[in-house]
């Protein structure tokens, strides 16, 4: 096991590579983030309310996409994002 691991950990990346890694990864992100906004309604709503004051044409859609992109904060803290 300590051998597999060193030797993935061993092989040299180029940036390309890192930065698709990095793309593949945020696939799943977006797609649990889409899924949670969509259940989370009511989170969106509040946010869409705090939001309309700074932008009245495109708070629903700003705050559909700060609700997709911070579903972790979310799940960890539902205290503070719902108060």
């Amino acid at each position: 096991m300590r051998t597999a691991v060193r030797r993935i950990l061993s092989r040299r990346l180029s940036v390309a590579d890192v930065i698709e890694i990095g793309m593949w990864l945020t696939i799943p992100y977006l797609i649990i983030g889409l899924v949670w906004a969509f259940f989370a309604v009511e989170d969106v709503r509040h946010l869409e309310n705090l939001l309309t004051t700074r932008l009245p044409a495109g708070a629903n859609m700003a705050a559909y996409l700060l609700v997709t992109a911070l579903w972790p904060v979310y799940l960890m803290v539902p205290s503070v994002c719902t108060a």
